[in-house]
């Protein structure tokens, strides 16, 4: 049989204190991990939200432009859906110092009740002739 000194039985494995530290960075990793794929999915909704609501804008000024209608100055509200939900514009027309050309802003939510817009997009309208 052969004799084991000291030395050979201390490198036989890790410490307690090794395992403690190995694991210790390990949940730090994983806790990181975590959080950025947290905040990328949130993002990612905020994102897919932002551009929702944009074609929602541009699609009621193309059908202003398409339908060739002089809308009168003032507020009006609507709802229209897209991406398997229900969004709601407010469309503002106002006057500019050329009486042929108006200017619409379309500001979209994505609840009636919600006060700051998704997205808001402004398109000037010439009057149909």
């Amino acid at each position: 049989m052969s004799k084991i000194t000291d030395q050979q039985r201390q490198q036989r494995g890790f410490t307690l204190l090794e395992v403690l530290v190995a694991l210790s960075v390990l949940a730090i990793a994983l806790a990181s991990i975590i959080k950025v794929s947290a905040n990328q999915a949130v993002n990612t909704e905020h994102l897919r939200d932002k551009t929702l609501a944009h074609w929602v804008a541009m699609n009621q000024i193309a059908q202003l432009q398409l339908t060739r209608q002089w809308p009168p100055a003032g507020k009006k509200r609507g709802t229209e859906e897209m991406g398997l939900h229900e969004w709601h514009w407010q469309r503002i027309v106002s006057n500019t110092p050329d009486s042929r050309v108006r200017r619409i802003q379309f500001n979209v939510f994505r609840h009636r009740d919600d006060e700051s817009p998704v997205t808001q997009l402004s398109s000037f309208l010439t009057q149909p002739k």
